[in-house]
């Protein structure tokens, strides 16, 4: 896809904008509207009555990401307070590295129950390196 829009650029086409954007439409076949957007510039598919089609689109798969960032920082964030009021502010720091590595919710949410429950660096560290496994 890269390749045929630059292919297109280089040529004179009447209405380029909707010949791009025509483009974009069956690149969707193959990609998803977000990569299609970094593909095509933004200027060009905002000419395009086709920036109408895939706008909503990957408006909605950057909402969906954001969403599923903000639950991570979220779970990391009581992950740490958990470790906080279990063991010592300084000892739930150096943890901190290790759980901005991880982005399964799942295993965010099991490492929460394991702060929790934890009564010593060692066994949150237990519970960590058995989530690793």
């Amino acid at each position: 896809m890269p390749r045929c829009v630059q292919t297109a650029d280089s040529i004179d086409v009447p209405n380029k904008p909707e010949y791009l954007g025509s483009l974009a439409v069956l690149g969707n076949l193959v990609y998803d509207a977000q990569t299609i957007l970094e593909i095509i510039s933004e200027e060009t598919m905002q000419q395009s009555s086709i920036a109408e089609y895939l706008a909503p689109e990957a408006h909605e798969q950057g909402v969906q990401q954001g969403i599923q960032q903000g639950l991570r920082e979220s779970a990391r964030k009581h992950i740490l307070e958990a470790l906080t009021l279990r063991l010592q502010p300084n000892v739930a720091e150096t943890f901190k590295p290790t759980l901005e590595t991880i982005d399964d919710l799942q295993r965010l949410d099991q490492l929460h129950r394991a702060a929790i429950l934890a009564e010593s660096p060692e066994d949150f560290t237990q519970a960590l390196n058995e989530n690793d496994e």
